[in-house]
């Protein structure tokens, strides 16, 4: 077994080689190994390969209702709550009533049901509100079966006073500010959980200085994983609607963005409204925040603040149709050795170069824009000062057809690389348009797994290559790869997939890989 603080690619992997063993799991040794992973994948946020595993032991555990309810787990979290609730209507029809595994899965009943109801907020039909008084009754269950149970209870208060904001009607009747105040009155605990259920108790009572003491508390526990911090900021964002309360609940939003791109399995993904938002928030001061937070959490916020003002810089590619197909960033041209009366923007070669190979777009076709800043302006290129094909560094250096928005700051390239994985762990972030999709900039913490780097930091014309665990998608070509210190660009992110390992050694991995900013720097310089 794993020790439980090994790296995410550890974890991968080992999990990995117990899928590629067929049939599986035996009796024995390898099948208890592979239940007790599941509860760390989880952790982890490691869905896809949870709901894999999953999949795989209750095929030879159909009854294991722990098995079966974080198989469901997975499946809502992969965006698939329909077939969660199926999976775990069949288990609760198996297990004893009023149980712990009952009450479990009855609150999971309800997350799904809620969540159906969330993702169609916008344009209501019968189903959905179905969905909302399914969810009410899920958690109702196990609260009536045991008052002193708070997490279904909390629920209960979130989903019903949202309700009561959205004026529905058709909602079983709910004494939300009444189960707040109960839930109060109970023992506190040293549990994580503890703090995140009495600052949605407080928020449900308009208590904010209640709410950001049980927040700071929530956020200073040693003991949270990244699961439980995704899941506390999206019952705040989603249900709660926080980010519509003013400066004050935006902070702590922040604050708990900050606390989970620090830790294993950290990603957060934000519109436009929510990046501007965020931004805004950066005005409160030092004061303030550190009541709130605590001189680390300040430290963690400021560091947030940093990222957002570098997403800033950081520009969808579109076609003609406005198809988003690529990303770009705004460098120096004092950074490239160049001269240019215009902005400059680093992206692939595979997204904009002078011929349209690779299917890229012709540099006559492609505009810029710089969503998080100006969302309706668009810039054309006005020539393609340097390029580096697929092969070599995959990189198009383009002068744009105009300065950049005022205020935007070109992001600044690091002098050096991280150390590699024997000499110490080492964590990167990409910013990107995740999926070529929407207004959504996509913030990921990535273990890095291995580069190329010169020891003595003297970088060549050759292209140096980094690999990172993440889950960059279609979009993300062209994304600036930061270190974790200060937001200081490293690479640019241009492919994923199953790579084989760098330096030399052996075997392939399932990575992402980037070319670093200083190798491409010495290749223009070098003609």
């Amino acid at each position: 077994m794993l020790d439980e603080h090994c790296t995410d690619e550890a974890l991968i992997a080992y999990t990995r080689a117990l899928l590629a063993e067929y049939p599986w799991p035996p009796a024995g040794e390898s099948s208890r190994t592979a239940a007790a992973l599941l509860d760390r994948l989880r952790a982890r946020r490691q869905f896809a390969l949870l709901a894999e595993l999953a999949d795989r032991v209750a095929r030879r555990a159909p009854q294991d209702a722990h098995v079966r309810r974080l198989q469901a787990q997975a499946l809502i979290e992969t965006g698939q709550p329909s077939a969660a609730i199926d999976v775990i209507q069949a288990v609760l029809r198996k297990v004893e009533a009023r149980s712990r595994e009952w009450a479990e899965l009855n609150g999971l009943l309800g997350r799904a049901f809620k969540q159906i109801f969330i993702d169609a907020r916008k344009a209501l039909d019968a189903t959905d509100l179905a969905a909302l008084q399914n969810a009410v009754r899920a958690y109702r269950k196990p609260r009536e079966a045991d008052p002193s149970n708070t997490w279904h209870a909390i629920n209960l208060v979130a989903v019903a006073a949202c309700a009561e904001r959205m004026h529905l009607r058709r909602v079983p009747r709910v004494d939300f500010r009444a189960l707040a105040r109960a839930i109060l009155a109970s023992p506190p605990t040293s549990d994580a959980w503890d703090a995140a259920t009495r600052a949605e108790a407080h928020l449900a009572l308009g208590e904010l200085d209640e709410l950001e003491e049980q927040i700071r508390r929530f956020l200073a526990h040693d003991a949270i994983d990244a699961f439980a911090v995704a899941s506390t900021l999206r019952q705040f964002e989603q249900v709660w609607e926080l980010g519509q309360c003013g400066e004050r609940s935006r902070v702590l939003l922040d604050a708990m963005r900050a606390r989970l791109l620090g830790l294993p399995g950290g990603r957060c993904d934000l519109s436009l409204r929510e990046l501007l938002q965020s931004q805004q928030a950066g005005t409160a001061p030092n004061a303030r925040l550190e009541a709130i937070l605590g001189t680390d959490g300040t430290r963690s916020y400021r560091w947030w603040q940093a990222g957002l003002r570098s997403a800033s810089s950081v520009a969808s590619i579109r076609t003609g149709l406005d198809e988003r197909i690529g990303t770009g960033f705004l460098v120096a041209p004092g950074e490239f050795g160049v001269a240019a009366a215009g902005a400059l923007l680093l992206t692939n070669f595979h997204v904009v170069n002078a011929q349209g190979s690779a299917g890229a777009l012709r540099a006559e076709d492609a505009s810029i824009v710089f969503e998080a800043v100006e969302p309706a302006a668009q810039y054309g290129v006005k020539r393609i000062v340097w390029s580096s094909p697929v092969d070599r560094h995959d990189a198009t250096l383009i002068e744009l057809d105009g300065p950049p928005p005022a205020n935007l700051e070109a992001l600044s390239i690091a002098r050096r690389l991280p150390v590699r994985p024997e000499d110490g762990p080492s964590r990167v972030y990409v910013i990107g348009h995740t999926g070529g999709g929407g207004l959504e900039f996509s913030f990921q913490d990535n273990e890095l797994l291995d580069h190329e780097g010169p020891r003595d930091n003297r970088f060549d014309a050759t292209p140096c290559r980094l690999h990172y665990r993440a889950p960059t998608e279609k979009g993300n070509s062209g994304s600036p790869v930061f270190n974790a210190a200060d937001w200081k660009v490293i690479a640019l992110h241009h492919a994923g997939g199953t790579l084989s390992r760098l330096n030399g050694k052996p075997d392939t991995y399932p990575a992402n890989e980037g070319i670093a900013v200083l190798s491409i720097i010495s290749a223009m310089r070098a003609g």
